[in-house]
């Protein structure tokens, strides 16, 4: 059978009986899908009137009157029984989507464990009838240099490199073991690689190793987002036939790609990355080594592995020098993972001499709080409410996303990329959230009010005339049909702010939590790290009307970037750094939230405004 994806134009042969999101995916045709198919997220919105299954009770509950009137279905819910001429509209369609790649500007630590050195080795003779590798060996020694090991890669360089340029030759040793034979007096670039291979986003720096600069950077979505935008979707993928073997595949062919994008930038050789460190959360550093991430989803959530690996690249398929070292920096828990050490490392939490929080809230909240006495770390389950998943107006950080609002006698509202708006990301949501809560449109409580209690309130009526609907069914409108993508209203639901309020709820009890477990509250707290894009893009101030984070009277609040990305850089450029990473899994002590009796009443309590 045949479909046909416009306004693409790509059509394809399909079997009967798969999903309009299935063909999609085979034909290459990118559509949202937060949800991983499972018909709950409803962004999947594609116009196919003929040749489809009958409507499903999911598709019922997601699709308005006049969607359904007009042709709608969701992609992941209607199968193919016919030729299909399928429309994606524009709401539905993956766009660019808006990655931070910058962090803390302070300069990275030199502390070389890659080198260069230059030798000379002499001719064999048949009086003296040496092998070539016990000749440079013999060199060394008479120098006074320690003695080295050698790779097999390098090894088998060696015969044909030592017969050129009368023997002279450059050695790119690791510690004490050599990597690369060039003949030669031209000492070759030592560049690497560090990686944030975040749920949503994969983040790639190109570094000089021996100035410890930055040369070039590239970002790319996560291709993994094909199978759900989070964490659970994506070990429920893995347990599926080839489904592990698939992740694996599809993060290591975005950091290649992503290697190809920097050297290019930088007019290198990929052949010249001699050494990479990766980071991400738990499940990522899993699926990224192939390793099944289904024990974190049962009680007692215990990851396969916790401290640092040290692998060779070439191993997990990634095409750089061909014995390049590839770290993965450690894991501290099931939840909280190599992206929180790293993002330790760049603050230097685990050094300081007074309290400091730092929060990195992607598709998971991860936070760690303390100083060098005593350093605690937990995990929640917020981030995807914060990068669109669970909420009907919810999308990434993409083109069209509203990213901030500000109320006056009407709305105000920016979006990414100057487009019309699509979604509102997680900056836009806590703007939006902050706003309607100062002028009386929400509740404490997080009701929206009524039209009738707006106006009693004083409200202006260009506001008053945005509320939609009665109870449950109540929304406010952001943005109108005739500004908004598609020709569609956007509308934030009451059910939406109640999805705002349990991430945000997750949030601050977890804050809260770590700091009744070391005796403090927040007037102790002396620096609030805020890290990731969520993190580097909102008004700190309305993080804090909407209770996302306490007040904290005596610190200072500091975005941080993409802190997880500058800590994977130290950890490349440095040894040591990577030595202090390793010993962060036994300082570090980690908080399971919903282990302790006192996270329910926590929690209930943070989800009010």
């Amino acid at each position: 059978m045949k479909i046909r994806f416009q306004p693409y134009g790509v059509a394809t042969q399909v079997e009967p009986g798969i999903t309009l999101l299935q063909a999609a995916q085979q034909a290459g045709v990118e559509i949202e899908s937060v949800c991983n198919g499972k018909g709950t997220c409803g962004k999947c919105r594609i116009i196919a009137p003929h040749g489809v299954s009958p409507l499903t009770a999911l598709e019922a509950r997601a699709l308005s009157e006049v969607e359904l009137a007009q042709g709608y279905r969701l992609a992941c819910q209607a199968t193919v029984t016919g030729d299909v001429e399928a429309v994606v509209p524009e709401e539905s369609r993956r766009s660019r989507v808006s990655i931070l790649v910058d962090g803390l500007q302070s300069e990275l630590p030199q502390d070389p464990w890659l080198r260069v050195e230059a030798v000379q080795v002499p001719e064999p003779s048949l009086e003296h009838q040496i092998g070539d590798l016990e000749r440079l060996e013999q060199v060394r020694a008479n120098a006074g240099l320690e003695p080295i090991s050698m790779t097999l890669y390098a090894l088998r360089q060696l015969p044909q490199a030592v017969r050129q340029v009368g023997g002279v030759l450059q050695l790119v040793m690791a510690d004490q073991v050599v990597l690369e034979v060039l003949p030669g007096t031209e000492p070759p670039r030592l560049l690497g690689m560090a990686f944030d291979i975040g749920t949503t986003t994969i983040a790639g720096y190109l570094i000089d190793l021996a100035t410890c600069t930055q040369l070039a950077v590239a970002s790319r979505l996560n291709p993994q987002t094909q199978q759900g935008d989070d964490v659970i979707s994506r070990i429920e993928f893995s347990e599926r036939g080839d489904g592990l073997v698939v992740l694996q595949r599809q993060v290591v062919e975005a950091i290649n790609a992503i290697i190809n994008d920097t050297t290019t930038q930088a007019g290198v050789a990929r052949e010249s990355v001699y050494g990479i460190t990766l980071v991400g959360n738990t499940t990522m550093t899993h699926l990224l080594l192939g390793v099944s991430p289904t024990a974190m989803a049962q009680t007692p959530y215990v990851p396969a592995f916790a401290e640092m690996r040290s692998l060779c690249a070439a191993d997990l398929g990634i095409r750089a020098h061909p014995e390049a070292p590839a770290w993965i920096l450690p894991n501290i828990a099931g939840w909280v993972g190599a992206d929180t050490t790293a993002v330790i490392l760049a603050t230097d939490l685990q050094n300081q001499s007074e309290l400091a929080l730092a929060v990195d809230i992607g598709t998971n909240g991860e936070m760690a709080l303390g100083s060098a006495e005593r350093l605690i770390a937990c995990s929640t389950a917020a981030g995807p409410a914060f990068e669109g998943a669970h909420l009907s107006c919810g999308m990434r950080a993409a083109d069209g996303a509203v990213d901030a609002v500000r109320i006056g006698d009407d709305l105000i509202w920016h979006t990414i990329g100057e487009a019309p708006p699509r979604g509102i990301c997680g900056s836009g949501l806590v703007d939006l959230s902050a706003e309607l809560l100062r002028v009386g449109v929400v509740s404490k409580s997080g009701m929206l009010n009524s039209a009738d209690e707006q106006r009693a309130l004083g409200l202006p009526e260009a506001l008053v005339t945005r509320t939609r609907g009665e109870g449950r069914q109540r929304a406010f409108m952001v943005a109108g049909a005739a500004e908004g993508a598609g020709g569609r209203e956007l509308l934030i639901t009451q059910r939406d702010i109640r999805e705002l309020q349990l991430a945000k709820g997750a949030i601050r009890a977890g804050v809260e939590i770590m700091m009744r477990e070391l005796g403090i509250t927040a007037d102790a707290v002396r620096r609030v790290y805020l890290a990731g894009a969520f993190g580097n893009y909102i008004n700190p101030e309305n993080a804090v009307a909407i209770g996302l984070i306490p007040s904290f009277p005596n610190a200072d609040l500091l975005p941080v970037g993409n802190a997880a990305g500058s800590g994977a850089k130290m950890a490349l450029c440095s040894a040591s750094a990577r030595k202090e990473a390793a010993c962060l899994t036994s300082h570090v002590e980690y908080i399971e939230l919903s282990g302790r009796p006192d996270f329910q009443d926590q929690f209930a309590e943070s989800m009010l405004f």
